[in-house]
C-alpha cells in the first residue's frame, strides 16, 4: 500500500467516526417526518464531500479529489493574505462588476470543500481552514453585507452568492462562530429576504432562490425559511401558456422568449433535486403530486433532447458560447440530476429513471459518465451499472414537436436531426452579459445532425464555424457586429428580434412523422422565405420557396456545415448528372464525380447528389438535390477564440477547425427563388447516388402557398399550407392556415393537422377527395362531416400549434 493509499485510509477511519451518526440520519431519515434541523445540515454535507466508507482508492473518487485539490492549490497560492489587503485574488479588483463578488466566494467554496474531503491532500489542515474563515469575513465585511447596494448583474447577489455561502457555512458549520453565522445570514438576508426577486420569480430563477432559502432554514435552524423555500416552489409546478416555465408539450420557456430546456432547464432541475434532498423525510418534503409532475417533465421535455449523452444546444440559449460544459457536459449533468432523483423515487420511477441513465451513458464514448457522479453516489452508480437487471433505455424513434419554444427533433436509433425556429413568439436567439455575440442565425430554421461522430457540436465548434453559414438557415450575408444587447427596460434580460411571423410550427402523427415550416423574416432585411422540413424515417426534406430581398445583398441558404474532427479523414464527393460509384466501394466509378479538396470552393455547380464521407458509414451524410441545383461547396480551415462570442471568457487563445459547407447563392435581390434538399444520414456515396436517381420522396409543391411532399414507401404525406387553400394538393385542401401530415396503409389514414400560427381561436375544415371508412377512436377536438369524401373540422382553439390527430379505417 503506497502512502497515498495509507493517508487516504487513515483520513476515511477519522472521517467515519466524525459523521457515523449524519450517515445514519441520511439512510434512515427518509422513514421519519422529524428529521431535525441539524440532520438536514449534515446530510446536504455529505452530498458534497461523501458519506462514510467511501472508496478513497475507488479512480474516479481520486480524480474527483485531485481535481478539487488542484483548484485549492492555485486558489490557496494566488490568495492575498496580508493584513492591508484591498482584495482577495488580485483578478477579482476591479469596482463595479458584480463578479468581485461571486467568483471570490466560489473559490472559497472549493478551498472549504478540500479541507472537508477526506482522502484530499488539504483535508483538516488548519492553516487554510483558517484562511478560508478569514476570507469569508473580509468578503462580508468588504464586498457583501447589507451597506453595500446591489450592482451590475442581480443574480451574482442574490443567487450564485448565497448558494456559495451557504455550501461553505455546512462545510465549516462548527468551525465558525454564532456570530460569524448571523453576519453571513444577515448578509444574504439583505439581499434576499424572500424567494421573489422582483423580475425573477420563475423558472430556474425561483428554483435557485428557493435552494438556497431552503439552506438558509436548516443553517440558521428557522422553520420560517424552509416553509417559504418550499412554499415558493408551487408557483413552478404548473403547466403555463404562456411566458416562462414548462408548456404541456414540454417546451421549456425562460426569459419569456428563449427555449432554455438546457441552460436555465438543467438548473431548475439541479436545484429541484437539491431541494428534493435537503427536505427528503421531514415535515417539508416534497408533495407527491408534484413529484409526479416532475417525473412527467423528465419524459416529455428532457428525454427527448438528450442524444448519446449529449444535450442538444439549440435549447441551451446563450450557454452554447461558453467553452466549458459543452451539450456533453449538459448532458451528463442532466443524467446526474436523474441519477440523483432515482434515488429518491417510487420503484417504478427508479427503474425508468436509471434505465435512462444507463442507456446514455453506455451510448457515450466521449466522455465517461462516471466522472459526473456525485462523490456520496459514485458506489451507487457502480453497482448500477453492473446490474443486469437495470436495461440501458434503447434509443427510440420518434419525433417531438416542441411547438411552444418552436423546436422540433427527430431521432433514430443511428442519429437525430434538431430544428430551432423563431417567430413572433420566440425570440431568434439572445444575447446579454457578452454571451452569445455572434448567435445571428441560429434560431433562423438551424438543422443539427447528431449522428456517430459525438464530437461535432463539442470541441469548439462555436468558437470556430462561421456564424452566417448555420445549417439549415436562409440568411442575409450583411455584415453583423457582434454586440451584446442592454437589458430591456423593467426586465433582468435583453428584450431581441421577434420576427412579425407567425406561421411557425408543424404537426405530427404516430410520434414517427412531421412536416415543419417556418415563415421567415430576416432581421433588419428585407428577406422573407417560406420553410419547410418534412422528416420521414431517415428522410428529411428540406423546402424554400417565396425567397424574396430588394437590399441589393446576397441571400444564401446553406444545406450544411459540418466540423471535421482533427486528426481524421474524410472525403467530400460532388456528384454529376450519371455518376456511377461503386456499390463495394462507395468511391466515384467510371463517370468521375468531382472530390472536394482541402481548401478548395466552388461555385455554382450543377450538383444532383453530394456526400461527406465521415470516419465511418456512421459518421456520413448523402445529399440528395432533386432535378439537379447549382451549388457552392467549401471545403475550409477556419481560425477563431471563445472570447471573440463571449467576453467572459477571457481566453483568446486561437483554435483552428476544418469545415465542409454547402450552400444555394439566390443572388442579390431574388424574387420568387427556391431551393429543394435531401438529408440522407448514415448513407455511403453509393447509396447516394442511388437514391437521387430513384429518390423515394416526391415534391408534390414547393410554392409560397404551400409546400408539400410525399414519402413513397412510407405512404406518409406532409402538406404545409400558408394560407387557406380551395385548390387540393394530394386531394388535401384546407380552409385556413394549416400543417398537414398524413399517412395511409391498407388498415385505414391517420391524418394530423395543427395551426402553427396559434392564432386561430376556431376550427380548421380539412377535405381528402376519396373516402374512407369510420374512425378508429374519437377525438374529441375532431368533428368529423363526412366520410365519403372525407371531411372534418379539426378545433385548434387554445391548442398551442398542438397536433389534432385522428385514425380512420380502411373502407371494406
Amino acid at each position: 500500500m503506497n502512502r497515498k493509499t495509507t493517508t487516504r485510509n487513515s483520513k476515511l477511519l477519522l472521517f467515519s467516526c466524525a459523521v457515523l451518526l449524519s450517515a445514519a440520519f441520511f439512510c434512515t431519515g427518509c422513514s421519519s417526518q422529524s428529521r431535525s434541523f441539524d440532520q438536514m445540515r449534515l446530510a446536504f454535507r455529505e452530498t458534497l464531500v461523501g458519506p462514510p466508507g467511501l472508496d478513497l482508492n475507488d479512480s474516479a473518487v481520486i480524480h474527483r479529489i485531485d481535481r478539487v485539490d488542484g483548484l485549492t492549490k492555485e486558489y490557496w497560492t494566488s490568495m492575498n493574505k496580508t493584513p492591508d489587503r484591498t482584495w482577495l485574488w488580485e483578478d477579482c479588483n476591479v469596482e463595479g462588476i458584480s463578479t468581485i463578488t461571486l467568483v471570490p466566494y466560489s473559490r472559497l467554496y472549493y478551498m472549504a470543500l478540500a479541507v472537508s474531503t477526506p482522502g484530499s491532500e488539504f483535508y483538516g489542515n488548519d492553516s487554510l481552514k483558517r484562511d478560508v474563515i478569514d476570507g469569508m469575513d473580509w468578503m462580508e465585511a468588504n464586498r457583501y453585507n447589507p451597506s453595500i447596494p446591489l450592482y451590475d448583474n442581480w443574480w451574482m447577489f442574490v443567487i450564485g452568492t448565497p448558494l456559495n455561502i451557504t455550501r461553505v457555512m455546512t462545510l465549516l458549520y462548527d468551525d465558525l462562530t454564532p456570530e460569524q453565522r448571523a453576519r453571513y445570514e444577515a448578509a444574504m438576508n439583505h439581499y434576499a429576504p424572500d424567494v421573489t426577486y422582483e423580475g425573477a420569480a420563475t423558472g430556474a430563477n425561483k428554483v435557485w432562490q428557493c435552494a438556497a432559502m431552503a439552506a438558509r432554514g436548516f443553517l440558521t435552524q428557522d422553520p420560517a425559511k424552509l416553509d417559504m423555500a418550499v412554499k415558493g416552489l408551487e408557483t413552478e409546478f404548473k403547466t403555463v401558456t404562456t411566458s416562462d416555465g414548462f408548456y404541456e408539450d414540454g417546451s421549456f420557456v425562460q426569459h419569456q422568449w428563449h427555449p432554455y430546456t438546457g441552460g436555465y432547464g438543467r438548473s431548475l432541475l439541479e436545484n429541484l433535486v437539491n431541494m428534493i434532498e435537503i427536505v427528503h423525510g421531514s415535515q417539508w418534503e416534497i408533495p407527491q403530486a408534484q413529484m409526479e409532475m416532475l417525473y412527467g417533465w423528465v419524459r416529455n421535455a428532457y428525454e427527448p433532447l438528450l442524444y448519446r449523452g449529449a444535450f442538444m444546444d439549440m435549447v441551451r440559449g446563450r450557454e452554447m458560447s461558453r467553452p466549458g460544459a459543452g451539450d456533453r457536459g449538459t448532458g451528463h449533468s442532466i443524467m446526474q440530476q436523474l441519477f440523483r432523483l432515482s434515488q429518491l423515487s417510487t420503484p417504478t420511477e427508479k427503474a425508468y429513471l436509471q434505465s435512462l441513465v444507463k442507456g446514455h451513458a453506455l451510448a457515450d464514448s466521449q466522455r465517461d459518465m462516471i466522472d459526473d457522479i456525485p462523490f456520496y453516489l459514485i458506489g451507487e452508480y457502480r453497482k448500477m451499472m453492473a446490474d443486469t437487471t437495470v436495461r440501458p433505455l434503447p434509443t427510440p424513434t420518434r419525433h417531438k414537436l416542441f411547438a411552444a419554444m418552436d423546436r422540433a427533433v427527430h431521432t433514430t436509433p443511428q442519429f437525430a436531426v434538431g430544428l430551432a425556429m423563431s417567430s413572433a413568439r420566440i425570440e431568434n436567439y439572445e444575447t446579454i452579459n457578452g454571451e452569445n455575440l455572434k448567435g445571428w442565425y441560429i434560431g433562423d430554421g438551424m438543422t443539427y445532425l447528431y449522428d456517430n461522430d459525438l464530437r461535432q457540436y463539442s470541441e469548439s465548434f462555436w468558437a470556430t464555424v462561421n456564424p452566417y453559414r448555420m445549417a439549415g438557415t436562409t440568411v442575409d450575408t450583411r455584415p453583423r457586429k457582434a454586440e451584446t444587447l442592454p437589458l430591456a427596460p423593467g426586465l433582468l434580460y435583453a428584450d431581441g428580434y421577434k420576427s412579425p411571423q407567425h406561421w411557425v410550427g408543424g404537426s405530427s402523427i404516430l410520434d414517427l412523422y412531421a412536416s415543419e415550416g417556418m415563415w421567415l423574416n430576416g432581421y433588419e432585411s428585407s428577406l422573407e422565405a417560406k420553410k419547410s422540413w418534412f422528416m420521414c424515417g431517415d428522410q428529411i426534406v428540406a423546402l424554400g420557396a417565396g425567397i424574396n430581398s430588394r437590399d441589393n445583398r446576397t441571400i444564401e441558404t446553406i444545406a450544411e456545415n459540418r466540423k471535421m474532427n482533427p486528426g481524421a479523414a474524410y472525403r467530400i464527393i460532388l456528384g454529376k448528372a450519371g455518376t456511377a460509384v461503386s456499390g463495394q466501394t462507395g468511391k466515384a466509378g467510371t463517370v468521375p464525380a468531382e472530390e472536394l479538396a482541402p481548401g478548395t470552393e466552388k461555385r455554382n455547380r450543377p450538383t444532383p447528389w453530394a456526400h461527406f464521407e465521415g470516419m465511418d458509414e456512421a459518421t456520413s451524410v448523402g445529399y440528395c438535390f432533386p432535378g439537379e441545383a447549382n451549388l457552392c461547396a467549401q471545403r475550409e480551415e477556419r481560425t477563431g477564440t471563445w472570447m471573440q462570442i463571449n467576453t467572459m471568457v477571457k481566453d483568446s487563445t486561437p483554435i483552428t477547425r476544418e469545415y465542409f459547407s454547402l450552400w444555394f447563392d439566390h443572388g442579390r435581390n431574388p424574387s420568387d427563388a427556391a431551393y429543394a434538399y435531401i438529408l440522407l444520414p448514415n448513407r455511403s456515396a453509393a447509396q447516394t447516388a442511388a437514391y437521387s436517381a430513384a429518390p423515394d420522396a416526391e415534391i408534390l409543391a414547393n410554392t409560397p402557398q404551400v409546400q408539400a411532399v410525399h414519402f413513397k414507401n412510407a405512404a406518409v404525406t406532409g402538406l404545409n399550407f400558408w394560407q387557406p387553400s380551395a385548390n387540393p394538393v394530394a386531394g388535401v385542401s384546407v380552409d385556413a392556415p394549416a400543417s398537414v401530415t398524413m399517412r395511409e396503409d391498407e388498415e385505414g389514414l391517420t391524418i394530423g393537422v395543427s395551426d402553427p400560427t396559434q392564432l386561430n381561436t376556431g376550427k380548421i375544415r380539412i377535405t381528402l377527395d376519396r373516402a374512407v371508412g369510420k374512425p378508429v377512436e374519437e377525438n374529441p377536438k375532431i368533428r368529423v362531416l363526412s366520410t365519403s369524401p372525407l371531411s372534418f373540422e379539426a378545433d385548434v382553439k387554445d391548442a398551442l400549434g398542438a397536433t389534432r390527430e385522428i385514425r380512420f379505417a380502411s373502407i371494406q
